[in-house]
C-alpha cells in the first residue's frame, strides 16, 4: 500500500466548502460522498468531473469529501471502533478479508460495476483478488504493485537478485528495513524457506509461496524473529518512508532496502520529494522481486456498511473504473491501475519511451523498470497475497515488538 508523506490531513474541495457552508446551509448528507484513503493516492482534480458526471447518470447532486489516513489498519479502527460513516474504502487486500469476515463491507452492485466483467481488469489481478475477496463481491481492484527490494547498484557493485543481500552479512550497516509488521515478517517467511522455494515452479511454487503468506504457526514465526532481529543488530536503518529519498538523492549510505514497488518506480522516475520539489530520478536504483519470491498486493475500492450514499458510492468506484481517469490515477500516484485498459495505454506509453526517461541509462535497466511497473506472469507466480492474520495476529505482534 502506497503511504501517505506527512501527518494525517483532512481535505475538503472547495466547491464542496462552499456548497456545505454557503448561506449557513449545510448539504444534505446524501449529496455528499466520503472517501477516506491514503494522502496522494488519487489526482483530486477528477472529483468534480465525477460531479458532473454523476448527475448526468443520475440526476442527484453529489460533492466529494475525502479524507486521509497514513495507515490502513486506520480504517478498522474508523469502521469498526467508531462507526465512522465514510462512504468509500481504500483497503488492501488482507484488509478488505478482515472487514468481509466481520461483517462490515456492503457488496458492490454488480447492476453499476461489476468487477467480473469480461476484459475490465487484468486477469492476473482479478486471480489475485480471488485470494481475498473469493467472490469478488466486496471490493474493486484499484492499485497494484509488489514487495521486493531496491538496490543502489553504485553502491553493491553487482546486480542483486536473492533476499540473501537482506538478510546476509554482505551489505551489513548497509541496508534498510521497512517500519511495516506485514511487509518484514513476509519478507523474513520467505528468506527462511528460500531452499524449497527456489526449488519450485509453476503451480507447485505459487501455493507454496501462498502457504507461506498464510503461515502463523509458532516455530515459523520464532525464525521470522530471529531472522529480522539479525538484520536489525547489523545496523539496519528503519524506513518511515524517507529511505526512498534519500536513496533516490544519493545521500544514503543505504545500499538494498526492502521496499514496494511503487515507492521504488516513483525515485527511479522523475519525481516530487515530500516538500513538492521536482528531482531528477536515481538511474543507480534497480527493483527486484527475488528469485524466492516476493508478494503482489492490490488496493481496492470497498463501501462501508455504514455507508450513507451507498448509490453514489458504487458510481464512484465505477467512474475511477474508466480509461481515462485509471491512467490519471496511476500518473498521479506513482502506480499502475490493474483496469486492463488503462494498463495496455501504460505500458505502451513506457514501451515506446514518450518521456525520454530511458535515454542514456545502463544496459538492461529500461527492461527492469517495465518489469517493476508491470510485473511478468512468471514474477507474479512467485508472489503470493497477504491474507489477514485472524488467530496468529497476536503472536505476529509480539515478535515484532521483540524486535522494535
Amino acid at each position: 500500500m502506497k503511504k501517505i508523506v506527512g501527518l494525517t490531513i483532512a481535505l475538503t474541495l472547495a466547491t464542496g466548502s462552499l456548497a456545505a457552508f454557503s448561506g449557513c446551509k449545510q448539504t444534505p448528507r446524501d449529496e455528499i460522498l466520503k472517501l477516506y484513503m491514503p494522502g496522494e493516492y488519487i489526482d483530486e482534480d477528477i472529483f468534480p468531473e465525477f460531479e458532473k458526471w454523476y448527475e448526468e447518470q443520475t440526476g442527484k447532486k453529489v460533492t466529494v469529501d475525502i479524507k486521509a489516513f497514513d495507515a490502513v489498519e486506520n480504517i478498522q479502527l474508523a469502521v469498526e471502533g467508531s462507526k465512522a460513516d465514510y462512504d468509500v474504502l481504500c483497503p488492501s487486500d488482507y484488509m478488505v478479508e478482515y472487514l468481509i469476515s466481520k461483517d462490515l463491507l456492503l457488496p458492490i452492485d454488480k447492476e453499476i460495476i461489476d468487477v467480473a466483467e469480461n476484459g475490465l481488469f487484468k486477469q492476473e489481478y482479478i486471480d489475485s483478488a480471488k485470494e481475498y475477496d473469493p467472490e469478488l463481491k466486496y471490493s474493486v481492484p484499484y492499485m497494484y504493485g509488489t514487495l521486493g527490494l531496491v538496490y543502489d547498484k553504485s553502491k553493491t557493485g553487482k546486480e542483486i537478485d536473492s533476499w540473501e543481500a537482506l538478510f546476509g552479512n554482505e551489505f551489513a550497516g548497509k541496508r534498510s528495513l521497512k517500519d511495516s509488521i506485514r511487509d518484514a515478517y513476509a519478507a523474513a517467511c520467505i528468506y527462511n524457506e528460500r531452499e524449497t522455494l527456489v526449488s519450485l515452479t509453476g503451480e507447485a511454487q505459487k501455493q507454496k509461496i501462498q502457504a507461506v503468506f498464510e503461515d502463523t504457526s509458532e516455530d515459523t514465526v520464532k525464525k521470522a524473529e530471529t531472522a529480522l532481529k539479525a538484520v536489525v543488530t547489523g545496523g539496519a536503518e528503519w524506513d518511515i518512508d524517507n529511505v526512498k529519498f534519500e536513496m533516490a538523492a544519493g545521500t544514503s549510505k543505504v545500499a538494498v532496502a526492502l521496499m514496494w514497488s511503487c515507492d521504488a518506480g516513483y525515485v527511479m522516475n522523475d519525481y516530487e520529494d515530500a516538500d513538492g520539489e521536482e528531482h531528477e530520478g536515481n538511474r543507480n536504483l534497480w527493483y527486484v522481486v527475488p528469485k524466492e519470491g516476493g508478494n503482489v498486493y492490490i488496493d481496492t475500492f470497498a463501501i462501508s456498511k455504514y455507508a450513507k450514499n451507498v448509490t453514489a458510492a458504487n458510481y464512484f468506484i465505477k467512474f475511477v473504473c474508466q480509461k481515462e481517469i485509471a491512467v490519471k490515477n496511476s500518473e498521479y500516484a506513482g502506480c499502475i491501475s490493474p483496469v486492463a485498459a488503462a494498463y495496455d495505454e501504460l505500458y505502451e506509453s513506457y514501451m515506446e519511451d514518450e518521456d525520454g526517461m530511458f535515454e542514456d541509462t545502463e544496459e538492461g535497466w529500461k527492461e527492469m523498470y517495465i518489469e517493476t511497473m508491470f510485473p511478468s506472469a512468471e514474477t507474479l507466480n512467485r508472489c503470493g497475497v497477504m491474507k489477514d492474520f485472524g488467530a496468529g495476529k497476536t503472536a505476529v505482534t509480539d515478535m515484532w515488538g521483540n524486535i522494535q
